[in-house]
């Protein structure tokens, strides 16, 4: 039994081989003067055949590497990254790391990044150790919670995430640290608090501007190093801690929000028998329920070997679906466009419109499959860095109702409050910060532990990101004023008392329980988006002599996406392109502008600031956002 066993192992095997000879053969030859380097990773499994899977895996990494590259170590930077390692853990890590390698990269004389490919220099032994070590910790995992062997190739075989720097015994390494996690899931631990305990121990910090410090992805010893980067640089870390332990693991990420103006995101999807659980680098939430609502045009799980078929990347696998519900698209060619390939995209502030998925083109229709809700959208076809449109923009409702923005020849009064949407599923904080400033006090003291405070004013009802100017009716003397948050969590952007005279009143500011440490005086200075804040946070002025107050100006912690005067503003219309309605200085906190009714809009601040996105006008002449919550 055990012979016939061992020939339809072995028949197994020679059929995979045949099949693969192709492919397999490419790769030796474009690793060029590594071809020995290969070759010996397969003779090395071909010896024994008890090696049989192992040299299936082997095949699996070699013929499917010419598509792999990564980044080439900079060199200069040792000394910051040590710096960084003993530094220890705080909330000014991220200040310190701007300002290690800012002061550095003006002194080291920087390359540009230079991507080499993986088949070209990795070594035999580097290869061998990478397969041994994972089906080491593959075997450790009980039979019912342990990857197929397909799954096994896809998310635990390879020996890197991404594109990151490759470190010699970076597996081995992390074998050893997290070690402890095997004796948890034998104690039936959830995967949940397993992921989440390791990304908080971890403590990773995301960095949007990291090209301004450092100009590519960080090798896992510089993660372990900073605990300080891009969402990709905590996502290649964690990905490859679970991928040492014999757990799939692997980068999700949406291309572009249907809802900000010119980012995507990307975290780690962790799968362990029937148990899946997706989150973000720093752990504690449960993506696929906080996502519920939310703008998603497409979600791609990336994969080791490539697809002939794919809508995005060769690499990313679509799993829209199990984030968000999605419907088929089949649009016109209403613009008799080219007959081309199509790509479907979302808007962009700073390119206008970005690619998000690859379609097809039938009898004058492009289709796309599994497009997410609640998003706007527009094809195009690429025309060198240009997009073509091939029909208007479209918004896919919540009830998967599509709807196009042409716009038509009547024309409304519109009323405009803002450039960008306040709030969405996922980013809440304006209205957090709003409803936290209600029941917070401004109060007047002769005693410095305001012992004999008087409330002058109590926040109520409050529903604005603008500065607000509140009459104080009590005309008593006061050495002391302050904001006191009531024992809730808020935070001001302004915070200014004045004289009957409406000049600001001067004095010495206190700020008890302020945890906001990269500003100082935030509330009192003139920028709009410095604050200071806290739980229980006392915030004020300290006069030389008690001082009558005859009014306040406060501000809450907001993004300065509402209209400000004195700031010039661009309205734009779409139809077949962006079209100007004109500039306008702001003298008031609301603008003015006629625009054609179905048409989908554009503001821009002209000043200053990048969080634009676009809207329409409902029937209430108020802004609509598409994508975004509306209140």
């Amino acid at each position: 039994m055990n012979k016939i066993l061992y020939l339809l192992v072995l028949i197994l095997i020679l059929a995979s081989c045949k099949n693969h000879s192709e492919r397999l053969t490419k790769a030796l030859s474009e690793a060029q003067d590594n071809r020995g380097e290969m070759e010996k990773v397969l003779e090395h499994y071909k010896k024994n055949p008890s090696d049989s899977l192992k040299y299936k895996a082997a095949v699996f990494l070699i013929e499917n590497m010419p598509h792999r590259r990564s980044y080439k170590p900079l060199t200069g930077f040792e000394n910051a990254f040590e710096s960084m390692r003993n530094y220890p853990m705080s909330d000014t890590r991220k200040e310190i790391f701007r300002k290690i390698f800012d002061s550095l990269s003006q002194k080291v004389s920087l390359k540009a990044p230079e991507l080499i490919a993986d088949i070209e220099f990795l070594t035999s032994s580097y290869l061998i150790e990478n397969i041994e070590l994972s089906f080491e910790s593959w075997n450790k995992l009980p039979e019912n919670k342990k990857a197929s062997f397909e799954e096994f190739c896809q998310y635990v075989l390879p020996y890197k995430s991404a594109n990151e720097p490759i470190e010699k015994n970076t597996r081995q390494r992390l074998i050893q640290k997290y070690s402890w996690v095997y004796k948890e899931l034998q104690n039936n631990t959830s995967l949940k608090k397993i992921v989440d305990s390791i990304a908080g121990e971890f403590g990773h910090s995301s960095i949007t501007n990291m090209q301004d410090y450092y100009p590519q992805p960080l090798s896992i010893s510089q993660v372990e190093a900073t605990k300080v980067g891009t969402c990709d640089d905590g996502v290649n870390y964690i990905v490859n801690v679970f991928r040492s332990l014999g757990i799939i693991c692997a980068k999700e990420m949406i291309p572009h929000w249907g809802n900000h103006y010119s980012l995507g995101h990307s975290w780690i999807y962790v799968k362990y028998g029937s148990e899946q659980y997706a989150t973000d680098v720093q752990g504690g939430v449960d993506l696929k329920t906080q996502y519920q609502g939310e703008s998603i045009p497409k979600v791609y799980r990336e994969r080791y070997s490539p697809q002939d078929q794919y809508a995005f990347s060769a690499f990313s696998q679509d799993v829209t679906t199990q984030y968000t519900p999605t419907v088929k698209v089949n649009i016109a060619n209403v613009f008799q466009s080219e007959n081309a390939k199509p790509l479907l995209c979302v808007f962009d502030a700073d390119n206008t419109w970005r690619a998000v998925c690859k379609g097809r083109y039938d009898n004058q229709h492009y289709t796309f499959d599994a497009v997410g809700i609640n998003v706007l959208y527009i094809i195009g076809i690429q025309n060198k860095t240009l997009i073509t449109p091939v029909n208007y923009p479209f918004y896919i409702d919540k009830k998967k109702q599509i709807h196009h923005f042409k716009p038509l020849k009547s024309t409304v009064s519109s009323q405009l409050l803002r450039k960008y949407g306040f709030s969405s599923p996922k980013s809440t904080r304006n209205i957090d910060w709003i409803k936290s400033l209600n029941g917070g006090v401004f109060q007047g003291a002769n005693n410095p532990d305001f012992s004999d405070a008087v409330t002058l004013h109590r926040i109520s009802n409050f529903k604005s990101t603008q500065i607000n100017k509140v009459k104080i009716l009590n005309k008593k003397k006061f050495k002391y004023v302050r904001f006191y948050s009531n024992d809730k969590e808020s935070y001001l952007a302004k915070l200014s008392f004045y004289s009957s005279q409406g000049k600001a009143l001067k004095g010495v500011v206190f700020e008890k329980n302020n945890s906001v440490l990269k500003w100082t005086k935030g509330a009192f200075d003139e920028n709009p988006l410095s604050f200071s804040g806290g739980k229980q946070v006392s915030l004020g002025l300290q006069f030389n002599t008690p001082t009558p107050i005859h009014s306040i100006e406060f501000q809450v912690r907001n993004d300065n996406n509402h209209i400000n005067i004195g700031h010039e503003y661009e309205l734009f219309y779409w139809n077949k392109k962006w079209i100007s309605l004109g500039r306008k200085t702001a003298r008031d906190t609301v603008l003015h502008y006629p625009t054609a009714e179905n048409s989908l809009l554009w503001l821009r601040n002209r000043t200053e600031g990048k969080e634009e996105h676009v809207f329409t006008m409902d029937k209430y002449k108020k802004q609509q956002w598409l994508g975004f919550d509306n209140f």
